[in-house]
């Protein structure tokens, strides 16, 4: 069975603050963040994804595939996984994949990357980052914020075996864009339904599956496009407890694919040896939930420490996301 060997995340240093933006564009009520992680203008999801990988990637490990998941690429008609590959300096002839999708993909990504591992072709490399940008009082709603993670698969030598994989969900356009629109649709109301009933699903198909009640993981790590969709994990059988060192939208923002990337580093960290914890992915009506082993003490990653970050002004998070995704940058 495959195993995790390394993980890292990478969270960019500024944070937007929210409540001036809310005030800003006239939109009253409470804050549903503190404040945004907003990658600076030489910040993009390649880069992010290279800042992770490159943690990753310290020990010298020679991965012979990689795996990268956005839904924000810097740009079109290419392979990320290649261009990310060629910036690492790996080997030429890995082999590149790149997966779009949703969200939660990234947990396809570890599927994938099981698969590869199990088949004895070597050690995979599987990066999620994103930055998927919202304008004007939409963000407000979307919480926009950047990030990424990266995780080391293979066959032997990891601190964590990689369990069962289910899926559970139905077609809903919750958030969404059309072609070349610059920036995504969204409709809170159905996101809310949706990943409640997704999160349901899954996590119950999971728990038959291993015969583990949900309950009993150390932690659940789970995508966070909004901090009310993670009140809804409650009905799913997740403790507070279960979240309480894996939440973070609440501090920082949606960070769109990377999401439940950084929740699984969070919960690696914490997590001891003989324990389980529950990844969750959620996108597009679509929920995936799989358990995750520990066998050995965990490598730390430090991702909480980067969460506090380091403040910007209103002025400057606007000049520094206005048409950053129409325009080159």
């Amino acid at each position: 069975m495959a195993e995790l060997i390394r993980h890292a995340a990478y969270l960019p240093k500024y944070r937007a603050p929210l409540g001036e933006i809310q005030s800003f564009e006239g939109r009253p009520g409470r804050p549903r963040a503190k404040a945004l992680a907003t990658p600076g203008l030489d910040e993009d999801a390649l880069t992010m994804a290279w800042e992770a990988a490159s943690r990753v990637l310290a020990a010298g490990a020679s991965p012979a595939a990689v795996v990268t998941l956005t839904q924000s690429a810097p740009f079109g008609f290419r392979k990320m996984s290649q261009t990310l590959s060629r910036a690492l300096e790996l080997d030429p002839d890995v082999a590149c994949y790149d997966i779009a999708g949703h969200q939660g993909s990234l947990l396809d990504g570890l599927e994938l990357a099981a698969g590869i591992a199990d088949a004895g072709r070597g050690e995979v490399l599987v990066i999620a980052s994103d930055h998927v940008v919202s304008y004007g009082d939409r963000v407000c709603d979307l919480l926009s914020a950047g990030g990424a993670a990266a995780f080391l698969v293979g066959a032997s030598g990891g601190f964590a075996t990689l369990g069962p994989v289910v899926r559970d969900g139905r077609e809903v356009y919750d958030i969404w864009r059309l072609g070349t629109e610059p920036e995504p649709r969204y409709r809170l109301e159905v996101l809310f339904d949706a990943y409640g009933q997704a999160a349901r699903g899954a996590l119950g198909k999971l728990e038959h599956i291993t015969e583990r009640p949900t309950g009993k993981y150390a932690a659940v790590c789970a995508s966070q496009p909004h901090p009310q969709t993670l009140r809804s994990l409650g009905r799913a059988g997740v403790t507070e407890a279960q979240l309480a060192a894996t939440s973070f939208v609440a501090e920082i923002g949606n960070l769109g694919c990377a999401s439940v990337g950084v929740a699984l580093a969070l919960g690696l960290d914490t997590a001891r040896k003989g324990q389980a914890v529950a990844a969750f992915g959620y996108g597009a009506g679509e929920g995936i939930a799989q358990a995750i082993e520990i066998t050995t003490a965990p490598p730390k990653s430090g991702a909480a420490a980067q969460i506090p970050g380091e403040a910007i002004g209103l002025g400057t998070y606007y000049r520094w996301t206005r048409g950053r995704q129409q325009e080159p940058h």
